[in-house]
């Protein structure tokens, strides 16, 4: 297997997710593209929650395709269609898999468990449609949303007033929607359960970088309303990739080269074992 610590990008992964989305998702996700640039995925693959599609289209563009997907959001389905890197979308839920036992070489979930309620069933799942020594490949947040919320909250208390701050707490816990913040030991413990063993582990996403995803986040909502009536966040990509995108990376390269290994979220690679 390759070195999963090696950092190098020569995808240009923060421009390339820039030119399709806001600061507050292109960020972090150009980071989990990078770290899962150097896994060695193989088919066949399940996408778990693949949401639009982008993430997967970004990572997997020039390489392979993945043969399945599944999403709970029809609209999102309706996307990743469109995306052209799946060969069959489902609507399913994570915890109600679709798909016959020891299907799949690789799962991918990235940011899909700390949404979820109960993990542990969807890890359940996982394992179900993995084949013997299968991989499952996932990200997930590991700081509480509260701490998020006092590390930005402090940060602006002096220039914002309280409107502003109560504007700021509503929109992430409404967007986000977090409901499983484990920590490593505790997500360890449930893939073990799970019939999981970890073979890779490693941090991402600098605090400085996780304030800029919240900093950003307000932007979230312009973007949401575009995607909801024309598909897409951006709403003109060719001016948006040549002028705005350009200015954007240069601003954020730091942030994103600064990939802390003491950073606030998680790539976890687990190995499916009888």
């Amino acid at each position: 297997m390759k070195d999963l610590n090696e950092k190098t990008d020569n995808k240009n992964f923060l421009a390339r997710y820039l030119a399709s989305a806001p600061v507050a998702l292109a960020l972090i996700r150009a980071m989990e593209c990078r770290l899962m640039d150097h896994i060695p995925f193989a088919n066949p693959i399940l996408d778990m929650g693949c949401g639009d599609g982008l993430f997967a289209s970004i990572l997997f563009k020039g390489k392979t395709y993945i043969d399945c997907a599944i999403d709970r959001d029809e609209t999102e389905v309706d996307h990743s269609y469109k995306k052209g890197v799946y060969r069959d979308i489902k609507i399913a839920e994570a915890e109600d898999l679709p798909f016959d036992d020891e299907s799949f070489r690789y799962v991918l979930a990235n940011d899909l468990f700390a949404h979820i309620k109960t993990p542990r069933v969807a890890l359940n799942e996982a394992w179900r449609v993995l084949r013997p020594d299968g991989y499952l490949c996932f990200t997930v947040p590991t700081l509480v949303p509260r701490f998020h919320l006092n590390v930005f909250t402090d940060f602006i208390s002096g220039a914002a007033s309280q409107n502003l701050i109560s504007l700021f707490n509503h929109n992430i816990k409404s967007y986000f929607r977090l409901n499983s913040m484990l920590k490593l030991q505790q997500w360890t413990k449930l893939l073990k359960e799970s019939g999981f063993r970890v073979v890779h582990h490693r941090k991402y996403a600098s605090l400085s970088a996780i304030c800029i995803q919240m900093i950003t986040s307000f932007y979230l909502y312009r973007g949401s309303i575009y995607k909801k009536a024309i598909g897409r966040y951006i709403p003109f990509p060719e001016i948006h990739e040549k002028i705005i995108t350009p200015i954007t990376s240069w601003v954020l390269k730091s942030f994103y080269d600064d990939d802390s290994y003491d950073g606030e979220n998680y790539l976890i690679l687990a190995k499916k074992i009888d």
